[in-house]
């Protein structure tokens, strides 16, 4: 077990607790909402241009659907999307909230005081886990469908943002030393208090990387996209018809799975803790 990632363990521990939904139907329905999150976003860009333009229909591709059906359409998907969001979200926290109140009632006095802290943690994952699907399957589907339909620029965007995995993976390296280093001089401070310079140190370190980790993700993101576009303005590539509407499709891409990232690096910080209560 002492190779296996943070999210597999997650996953395994998701699935060894009673009374909560099964993790397929969580998946489905926190993916479902996390694309439902970015599509109301991006049919809105057709509808303001069709507005500006003065048009009575709004063209999407070659498509044109009259004004009052788009808005009663988007309104419609509002509606579903703000259902789905409230159910997803209470769906995660009421399978959080039953794990919590199951282990207090079904777990001793003392064995509660010494996994406490690591259940409560392994518990946490499960929202990271969650969250960090939500985005990454939109962001999968979204930068997928604005390649497929805007292949050139797609292609510039996603060779830049593999560039971008050679520092991301040397960020990570040192962040996960950082943390590995905080963990052993935790574990050493019942038993030698003089560590505590040290700890302190090393929690410094591992909550500075912790930080460029965290608020990259715009500076990676809106360099690519600029990047992008000089090199596309370089090479002469057209941007006529819907393109802009593709290019920020690929730019929400980009941003939900940043964010999927960063709740996959939330997981792996609780490795330890997920270890400690999947060995008992």
């Amino acid at each position: 077990m002492s190779n296996t990632s943070g999210i597999t363990l997650a996953v395994r521990f998701y699935r060894k607790q009673n009374h909560i939904p099964k993790l397929g139907w969580m998946l489905a329905v926190t993916g479902i909402s996390g694309i439902l999150e970015t599509l109301p976003i991006l049919l809105s860009l057709p509808l303001i241009r069709t507005l500006f333009l003065n048009t009575e229909d709004v063209a999407l591709g070659t498509v044109h659907v009259k004004l009052t059906h788009y808005v009663a359409g988007l309104l419609l998907l509002l509606v579903v999307r703000l259902i789905i969001g409230v159910y997803s979200q209470y769906l995660n926290a009421a399978a959080r909230i039953a794990l919590l109140a199951d282990f207090r009632i079904n777990t001793p006095l003392v064995a509660r005081n010494e996994q406490k802290s690591a259940f409560g943690k392994s518990v946490q994952s499960i929202n990271f886990l969650l969250v960090g699907w939500s985005q990454i399957l939109p962001g999968i589907l979204f930068m997928t469908a604005g390649i497929f339909l805007f292949p050139a620029f797609g292609g510039i965007i996603a060779g830049i943002a593999l560039l971008w995995i050679i520092p991301l993976r040397t960020l990570k390296r040192r962040q996960d030393r950082a943390h590995e280093t905080v963990s052993a001089l935790q574990s050493s401070l019942d038993e030698d208090a003089s560590n505590t310079e040290h700890w302190r140190d090393a929690r410094f370190k591992a909550a500075k990387l912790d930080s460029y980790n965290k608020n990259l993700r715009e500076f990676i993101i809106i360099s690519t996209l600029i990047l992008a576009l000089v090199l596309s303005h370089n090479m002469h590539l057209s941007f006529a018809g819907n393109s802009l509407l593709v290019v920020l499709m690929l730019l929400r891409g980009m941003q939900q799975l940043f964010t999927g990232y960063i709740m996959a690096q939330q997981v792996a910080a609780l490795k330890g803790f997920l270890k400690d209560i999947l060995l008992r």
